[in-house]
């Protein structure tokens, strides 16, 4: 639970115009301006390390404000521009460019009070040898040290953070013919300036001896250092087709196609890059939110009606089937060392790729879904397993649905429902990510499930 006060001025101008330039053209124009000044904890308990001197300390004081914890930028100037072209009376072509900023998120600030002496984390490790800590005494005074070595939060050096920068561009073709609507785009993302922060920033090169001693900044545990200099970059193909409802049928499908590539992870708040060394932290791989392809189908299907007596049709008629069917492959997961090998503090250790060993297994099972043997302990080095080498099962879900609306007798204006549904209906297991962390017993193992198997509802609803 935070306890500090984060208080931040955000300020937008902006303009915007649709130009109609012909009976066939529309231009869609317009300019923002933002302005976001640095947040301010107004309980002054933030505080962040001063890098001035060989051995950085935690400024400010206890009780006092931390001041202009980054520089403002002024340059957040956003163009926008679009347009849509009939090219004939069923074809239409629509484009569209954009530039947004983003002043940042509070967590930039809340996370600044886990220094000391708000918060004052330590990282204790107790003994497999001869342990300190107990179950009879969980918590002993000997477990800590007597000149303790704090964990520290920081903003980066220079205090400056540009504001995180999106460019996104598209452009469409929509089709109709008959009571069908096809549409085909292209969908574009450029991130820039994004947020995250290095976990590991005072963890040591991989090698022998004492961890403390190795570090960069001996006087201090683990420093979680915030980073602004992520990049992104997302292409798509998008389709989409739609059946409008004749015969009381209506289908739409939509696929897309897409890559997405980043060189941090996770954000701030997702839980930090997943950087291996520190010292070069942005390693372009697959995003962990790359999805390759997804396919979703859904569908109303009103049945037709059949002319008979009363007391058939109410039993016959009024029938109506619906489901959704979702495809979807899986997203990038990365391969870790599952102990501290490296002797680096263990928060991000990539293992070896075995050279000639494919990454696919020989006969994918739940009990080894990637080939194990691809992958080795890195000794005191560097891993060379590349970030999210491996992708996880793929989604399969078949959802269907029963309906019937059942007349009231005695009132014309009033209906009930009655509905079936069976979500997953056919009870495919939806798997979760694979055990990735080497030298885990279930190491390449599925040992559980993403989301619930087959469900089976029965509802009624009332309409009057």
């Amino acid at each position: 639970m935070p306890i500090t006060k984060a208080r931040q001025w955000k300020t937008a101008e902006y303009i915007q115009d649709n130009w109609r330039v012909t009976p066939k053209l529309t231009l869609n124009l317009g300019l923002r301006y933002d302005i976001f000044a640095p947040p301010v904890d107004i309980n002054n308990v933030s505080r962040t390390l001063d890098f001035s001197t060989p051995t950085p300390t935690l400024v400010p004081g206890a009780g006092a404000r931390l001041n202009s914890i980054w520089s403002i930028t002024y340059k957040d100037l956003g163009p926008r521009i679009g347009f849509a072209y009939s090219a004939t009376p069923t074809t239409v072509i629509r484009a569209g460019y954009g530039l947004f900023y983003y002043g940042g998120q509070f967590d930039n600030i809340n996370i600044l009070q886990l220094n000391p002496p708000t918060a004052g984390s330590l990282t204790i490790t107790n003994p497999s040898a001869n342990p300190v800590a107990t179950i009879q005494n969980p918590v002993p005074a000997s477990l800590y040290p007597t000149d303790p070595f704090f964990n520290a939060v920081t903003v980066p050096a220079d205090r400056k953070r540009p504001d995180l920068t999106l460019q996104t561009y598209n452009v469409t073709v929509s089709k109709q013919f008959g009571s069908n609507v096809l549409d085909i785009a292209y969908v574009g993302v450029k991130g820039t300036n994004l947020d995250s922060s290095i976990k590991n920033f005072n963890s040591p090169a991989p090698g022998p001896g004492d961890l403390q001693a190795r570090r960069p900044y001996p006087t201090f545990a683990r420093i979680r250092y915030q980073d602004f200099s992520g990049a992104s970059n997302y292409n798509g193909l998008q389709t989409h087709f739609e059946h409008r409802l004749t015969q009381g049928l209506s289908f739409t499908a939509a696929y897309t196609w897409s890559h997405e590539r980043d060189n941090q992870a996770f954000d701030t708040n997702g839980g930090g890059c997943g950087c291996q060394n520190p010292r070069a932290p942005h390693e372009w791989a697959n995003g962990v939110t790359d999805q390759r392809h997804s396919l979703a189908v859904g569908y109303v299907w009103a049945l037709p009606a059949a002319h008979v007596s009363r007391e058939f049709g109410s039993v016959l008629n009024g029938w109506t089937l619906n489901g959704l069917v979702l495809l979807a492959s899986g997203n990038p997961y990365d391969v870790l060392l599952g102990s501290d090998s490296q002797n680096t503090d263990g928060q991000t250790e990539r293992p070896n790729r075995v050279l000639g060993e494919q990454l696919a297994a020989s006969k994918q099972s739940i009990n080894e879904w990637f080939n194990t043997g691809a992958f080795e302990t890195s000794g005191f080095a560097y891993g060379n397993s590349p970030r999210n080498p491996l992708v996880s099962p793929s989604t399969r879900v078949v959802n269907l649905a029963v309906m019937k609306d059942v007349q009231m007798p005695f009132n014309e204006s009033q209906r009930l429902q009655i509905r079936f549904e069976a979500f997953n209906a056919f009870n495919t297991p939806q798997w979760s990510t694979p055990d990735a962390n080497l030298g885990d017993d279930t190491f390449g193992q599925i040992t559980s499930t993403a989301s619930a198997n087959r469900e089976l509802q029965l509802a009624l609803k009332y309409f009057f």
